[in-house]
């Protein structure tokens, strides 16, 4: 009898023990898996924060083009208007000179020619 507790309590310790050090293995199985886990959500999340300035930065990039696209409509508009608005100053110049020229013409003093390619100059610049 004595044996026979003396075999149960050392099977009882081996079972124990057993179970203490499986308990011990499983903790720290436990706590890579968690760890693991944060590492990877931080990874994840370190990504995404990648990827969201990465739009950003396409979107500043993109309104900075649309930003420039306008400027050069608007300047190439006021260029189209600038010709068409000529100051009056420089029309009646221009109505001036070229009566001048028909005068110079009509005495003589031109030619045909010459006439013509000054009258042809002085349209082409307005």
């Amino acid at each position: 009898m004595f044996i026979a507790k003396l075999t149960y309590r050392n099977s009882l310790s081996e079972s124990i023990l057993t179970t203490y050090t499986l308990l011990k293995v499983m903790r720290g199985r436990w706590a890579a898996a968690a760890v693991g886990a944060s590492v990877a959500k931080g990874r994840a999340g370190a990504k995404a924060n990648q990827q969201a300035q990465a739009a950003q930065a396409q979107q500043q990039s993109s309104q900075q083009q649309i930003e420039a696209q306008q400027r050069q409509i608007e300047a190439m508009q006021q260029q189209k208007q600038q010709p068409q608005s000529q100051p009056q100053s420089q029309q009646e110049d221009v109505t001036q000179k070229l009566q001048k020229y028909a005068d110079l013409h009509q005495k003589g003093i031109l030619s045909d020619e010459e006439f013509q390619k000054l009258k042809a100059d002085l349209l082409s610049k307005m």
